[in-house]
């Protein structure tokens, strides 16, 4: 038996890096804003998706109480609300004070102001499954009575796909300056364990079997993963033979480039876009990316070659990678599904992540024999 393990962006997280869309969308602010205060030309930055306007360009950071940089500004306004830093020119402190937010935002794209509102200190925002709602307004866009003449989706459809275009160059070079610097031992056992028989209800597994190969399905763009595989003395060599599958493209690589976008063909509203007929609505939808590599048919060679056991470490299962996951779950070579939760076992997204997985089977008593039970999961190791 093989073991395909899919790691997710949690994995990142994990080992502490700030590889989630918040923190992505906070340092595209915090950079956007400083190239505007340090533009001593006309105090301006603009791109495809921003323009903004430093006001007070001789503006005393580290004087005013709580405003101690551009850094600090944003992460204001994150804790209250980005939206209130684009149409509020009052900043107000803790203790009902307030100065002047000494820049002015305007925002040029719909698809980031949506982003931006959702954005939050209490609530993450999915990049992914905001673009694809867009997608789909824009699909249902239909004569009413209250509605006699909908404005043409073409060019709205073009304006979209070019704005996300942008986030994701803007979010491939935020990823590059984010480096791993610390490692679990833990991760290394993980991918150095032999099957539990307990995890498999039908099998003809021998106790304590290593698998014949293990393939990593990486979903993330970052390289976090490859340093366990490599001999290094500071974590256990991993011997079982382990291949690496940059499913979704990485950073800085020109022959792998980043899919980003929606992957649900299964989705009733995909089916009216190929009747469409336009295929803008297909730009940024994942399988057109698939086509551009051998990575998608690599992972077909796996799944097919023999059965294997599924390891999640990370990944949230959500629709935007619904046909993948479908085929991955369904299959049947797959036996078994093991979740690595985040959190304790008194408090975890455990159950979750089993509704997730949920939505991409439609045998469902499958699905109940491939689950591991949560009494014989294990959580995440959590790199300190």
């Amino acid at each position: 038996m093989n073991r395909l393990i899919l790691i997710g962006n949690g994995f990142d997280l994990a080992h502490g890096l700030k590889t989630d869309y918040n923190s992505f969308i906070l340092s595209y602010l915090k950079k956007s804003l400083t190239a505007s205060f340090e533009n001593k030309t006309n105090n301006k930055y603009e791109d495809e998706i921003l323009i903004v306007t430093c006001r007070f360009p001789n503006y005393a950071f580290g004087i005013k109480e709580g405003i101690e940089s551009i850094s600090s500004l944003v992460d204001h306004y994150y804790d209250k609300g980005l939206k209130h830093l684009f149409n509020d020119e009052k900043l107000y402190m803790n203790k009902g004070s307030f100065v002047y937010n000494p820049f002015k935002v305007a925002i040029k794209s719909k698809l980031f102001e949506d982003l931006i509102d959702k954005c939050s200190n209490a609530n993450w925002v999915d990049i992914e499954n905001e673009f694809y709602d867009k997608l789909k307004i824009l699909l249902n866009t239909k004569t009413t009575n209250f509605n006699p003449k909908p404005p043409n989706p073409a060019p709205l459809l073009k304006k979209l796909n070019s704005d996300l275009k942008v986030i994701i160059k803007e979010l491939e070079e935020y990823l590059s300056t984010i480096k791993c610097e610390k490692y679990s031992p833990s991760y290394s056992d993980v991918f150095n364990s032999t099957f539990k028989l307990a995890d498999i209800l039908k099998s003809n597994l021998k106790p304590h079997e290593t698998p014949a190969k293990s393939l990593i399905l990486n979903f993330n763009y970052t390289p976090t993963v490859d340093r366990y595989l490599k001999k290094t003395d500071d974590l256990p060599h991993v011997s079982i033979p382990i291949e690496i599958n940059y499913i979704h493209g990485q950073i800085n690589d020109p022959e792998n480039k980043l899919i980003f976008g929606f992957g649900d063909e299964l989705d009733e509203d995909y089916k009216k876009m190929e009747l469409s007929k336009d295929n803008g609505f297909f730009e940024h939808i994942k399988s057109f990316g698939y086509f551009k590599t051998s990575n998608y048919h690599n992972l077909i060679r796996f799944i097919d070659s023999d059965e294997y056991q599924i390891y999640i470490l990370g990944h949230s299962c959500g629709l935007s990678d619904r046909t993948m996951l479908n085929m991955i779950f369904e299959h049947t070579n797959c036996k078994s599904i093991k979740i690595y939760y985040h959190g304790t076992k008194e408090k975890n997204n455990y159950t979750r992540l089993t509704q997730e997985i949920s939505r991409h089977f439609r045998d469902k008593v499958a699905m109940r024999s491939k689950i591991v039970p949560f009494d014989k999961s294990s959580p995440m190791a959590q790199v300190e």
